[in-house]
Parts: C-alpha cells; structure tokens; sequence
C-alpha cells in the first residue's frame, strides 16, 4: 500500500462492519470482493449491496463465508440512465441508513459512483476500487468518455479514498484525487484454494496436442476479435475458450467452447493448460491472469499498461504487440517445453511474492480500520 495516511484507529470493541456496493457482480470483481471478505472474516463483518449480472453464478453465495450477508438491489443498472440511477441512489440511501455500516466500499464505476453519492449524504467513510476506469475502454465515443471521466472527478471531490488495484489504475486515481486519498493494494489470490481447485498435473498422451486457452467471458474487453485472429494463425495447437457458450459465433471453429463454468471448474480447466493468451484489450488488473500466473502457465498477453505492471517480458510471461506478434509467441513456446517450464515457474515465484492474498489484503484491513474509527459523520 501506497501513499495516503490516516491517525490510528482507537482499539475495536467489536468487529467494524463494513457494507460492499457492487453492480459489476461477476467475473473478476466477484472474485476479488469474495477473497476479501474471506481473508478479514476473523476481523469485520461484511454485508454486500449488489445486483446481477448475465454472468453472475447461481451459487454466488458458496464463494463466500457463511455469516456474510447480501441485499439484493435490482434498480443499479450498469448504464447511465438518469431516471434509473436516481431511484438506485435512493435505494441506496436507505439501505445504507437502515444497515448502518462502520465504513463503505464501492467497486467498479456505477456503483462507484452512486455508492459515494449515497455515503456522502449520510456521512459514512467510504472506499472506492475502480476496477478498471470506464473511461479507459477503447470501444465507447469521446462524449462518453468525458461524461465517465467527468462523473469520476466529481466523485473524488468528496471524503472518500480511492484503492486501485493495478499501476495504471493508480495514476488515473492520483490525477482525479488528491495524491493523499489513492492507495495502491493489488488484486490478489487465495493461493490455498486455487491450488486445490487445480489438482495434480494431467499426464499427456504421446503425441497428443498442446492446450492453448483463456477463461472468462466473451466480451469486448476480453477482445474475442483478437484472440480469434490469433488462434486462425496458429493451427500447430488445440484451442479453448473457457467459459464461452458452447453455440456462440463469435469465436472460430477451431477454438473449443466449454459453456458456463463454475470458478473451481474453471480453475481446473486453467490448470490443464499448456500456454494461457489474454487478449484483454483493457483492464484494471485481471484476476484471471494472476490466476493462470499462479497455477504456473506460462501467458501470453497483450501489452497493455495493466498487463505490463505484472507481466515481465520473457520472464513471467510474454508481451505482444500485435496478433501476429503474439501468434509467433505463441509458436515459439509451443516449440520449447524448457522454456514454458521456466516462464511457469517464474510467474508462480511472482505470484507468491506479491499477490498473495493472505499478506496483500491485510492493506485493507489497515484502511477499514482507520476510518472505522473516524466514525459516522452524520
């Protein structure tokens, strides 16, 4: 953790609750809020305010511990909507004053922002995690692009503190807010419980195929273009998408579907995995390139700044610059088993060092202290 500093909390008489505002409940944002809340069980209390999403799982509720408790908020919606966002704030206000939580933590754009708004007016402590700026989508115009950033800037005028989860992420913070309100705690990863999803290591047959493959959800950001464009230049090597609906189009004929997958299933599937691609276009920084790191793929990824923070060119993974940039890559890793050994190996020892989250989110537990004992304005 970085920057920013807040007096001492007085000593706790009890556990601090803390209320989690989440609309982006899925995929990597699920993950990183049930790991918190996982490892800071034995400290605070957790509630989470969220909605749903295409891809949020049925079984939501077994990624985290069994005293945690959810409220379901259907009027948060992830567009910008001024009738809709309005009566999500309201909503909002109220389940805030009806819970009232020691300190509040909103996470991804939406809910950043009407989380806040809502913790503003009643004058609870509030932390935000983009979770990826919206503003750093490549796909949306230049109006949108200033309305994201402008409803950012007047968001970060308010008593919040901001906490990135990736380099990139922490200079746009730092431009927003006041240096001394952003921090920096990485995403990271329950190491126990992704190794037992992972299993031993699959003997393959010989002459049998290398696996090549991503995980997660066929999106723009994911950039299902790309990574298709790659996988036609490359036919040396079995694909797989996993995740991707087994009748979708969007990707190639070549590239195995495997349909919606639960995270341990997903994980094992990940596990299997000769060489891991991330074609993500953009990202705050991906839980499940850390996780293909920490299971010891050795990846290939776009070179983008939140893919540059964590991977190390031809050390902990490789940087393309183009698809046919990553396709050689590709080609060249499929060719030296040595060399996908190393690299695995290497993005392990990273992982462990430092993204682990029994260590890294002991930050928030620091922060949620400090402004639980700054208390309750209202």
């Amino acid at each position: 953790m970085k920057n920013g500093s807040f007096p001492e909390a007085p000593p706790a008489t009890k556990k601090p609750h803390v209320a989690h505002v989440v609309e982006s409940f899925g995929a990597g944002c699920l993950t990183s809020i049930a790991t918190l809340c996982r490892m800071m069980r034995d400290d605070f209390s957790f509630t989470v305010i969220h909605s749903l999403r295409p891809e949020t799982p049925e079984n939501f509720r077994a990624l985290f511990p069994p005293e945690v408790e959810f409220q379901y908020l259907p009027e948060m919606e992830n567009r910008i909507h001024p009738v809709k966002n309005f009566r999500a704030y309201r909503s909002l206000k109220s389940a805030l004053k009806k819970l009232a939580p020691d300190v509040v933590h909103c996470h991804s754009s939406i809910a950043g922002f009407l989380g806040r708004m809502a913790a503003f007016s009643g004058g609870w402590p509030v932390l935000y995690s983009p979770r990826g700026y919206s503003f750093l989508r490549d796909h949306i115009g230049p109006l949108n692009r200033a309305v994201c950033t402008a409803m950012e800037w007047l968001a970060a005028r308010g008593n919040s503190i901001t906490v990135a989860c990736g380099e990139e992420e922490y200079g746009c913070a730092a431009r927003l807010a006041p240096q001394e309100k952003c921090f920096f705690i990485p995403n990271a990863l329950d190491l126990s419980a992704i190794d037992a999803c992972a299993g031993a290591p699959a003997e393959k047959a010989p002459g049998e195929p290398l696996l090549a493959g991503t995980c997660g959800r066929l999106s723009l950001q994911r950039n299902f273009v790309y990574f298709s464009k790659v996988a036609g230049l490359v036919d040396e090597v079995r694909w797989i998408w996993l995740g991707a609906s087994k009748d979708t189009d969007l990707l190639p004929e070549s590239v195995a579907r495997t349909g919606w997958l639960t995270r341990e299933q997903a994980l094992a599937g990940m596990a299997k995995l000769d060489i891991y691609v991330h074609s993500s276009a953009w990202d705050g920084l991906s839980n499940t390139l850390l996780e293909a790191m920490a299971l010891g793929r050795p990846v290939v990824a776009t070179d983008i700044p939140a893919n540059r923070a964590v991977v190390e060119d031809g050390v902990t993974g490789f940087l393309c610059q183009d698809e046919a940039h990553m396709a050689e890559t590709v080609k060249k890793l499929l060719a030296d088993a040595e060399l996908r050994s190393r690299v695995g190996r290497a993005a392990r020892a990273y992982i462990e060092e430092k993204h682990d989250a029994a260590k890294v989110y002991q930050n928030f537990g620091a922060l949620y202290r400090r402004l639980a004992g700054a208390g309750h304005a209202a």
